[in-house]
């Protein structure tokens, strides 16, 4: 559905947006809507109505609706005729089949790294600085911790130095987002055990990444990407047969 511009000409879907503070409300609206599926505020397969959100964050339509559209790209909203936007739900074999991709690009990340000798002593000291603040953060500060762990790894991935790689890593990243968040929620937030495995894996491929050791590197980055996928299946198991809202919302999240 195309928008009018303030002049009364029409915008087509692929003008460019208007700046001032329309552009402002677009970008209120993707934090705000992004911080509500990544909270858990609104649960997977949950319908995200406009005038609701609109109402909710203070802004009117427009923005939400172009908000709403810019999270279906990436991958955190769908859309479904005659039902509207919903968030997104990643079943087990979707899940899977992202990560296996991730493998693939992030072992060709770490490899071109090396190839143009950027990993070392300067980039892991970069890396260091990052785990550092993500140790000082609560465990509670979901979204905090979900993003300073992002940042950690793409510290890494964007010394490769290939757009097109970190495009498509991103866009992976993005569409297992609701996931991840339950991750820190309901394992890495409730088990000091995992997290201390966690922080110690970190702290090793750090320690590959002075040396310029790209396989070994990619060795710990597939022990994470794994361990994490694990520990997330068996808290499922785990909370089947309770009700409480994050056993309810892992289980949507990842039913098969």
């Amino acid at each position: 559905m195309s928008a009018r511009a303030s002049t009364g000409a029409p915008r087509g879907r692929f003008d460019l947006p208007k700046l001032g503070r329309d552009s402002t409300a677009h970008l209120t609206a993707i934090d705000r809507l992004r911080a509500s599926i990544l909270s858990g505020e609104c649960l997977p397969g949950e319908r995200l109505i406009q005038e609701q959100l609109a109402e909710k964050y203070g802004l009117s339509r427009i923005p939400v609706r172009e908000a709403l559209r810019a999270l279906e790209a990436e991958g955190l909203v769908v859309h479904g005729p005659g039902s509207g936007y919903s968030v997104a739900k990643i079943d087990a074999e979707t899940l899977h089949s992202i990560q296996r991709v991730r493998q693939l690009l992030e072992a060709e990340a770490v490899r071109q790294a090396a190839a143009g000798n950027r990993l070392g002593p300067e980039l892991a000291d970069e890396m260091e600085a990052i785990l550092q603040n993500l140790e000082r953060v609560r465990v509670n500060e979901f979204i905090t911790v979900a993003s300073l762990t992002r940042t950690f790894h793409f510290k890494l991935f964007e010394a490769c130095g290939d757009a097109v790689i970190l495009r498509i890593l991103r866009n992976l990243w993005d569409s297992t987002d609701s996931w991840r968040t339950i991750y820190y929620r309901l394992v890495f937030a409730a088990d000091a055990e995992h997290r201390k495995r966690v922080f110690t894996t970190q702290r090793l491929l750090v320690a590959e990444i002075v040396k310029g050791d790209a396989e070994r590197a990619i060795q710990i980055l597939d022990a994470l990407r794994d361990r994490g996928i694990a520990s997330v299946e068996a808290a499922v198991q785990g909370h089947k047969n309770e009700t409480q809202w994050q056993a309810h919302l892992m289980l949507r999240a990842l039913q098969t």
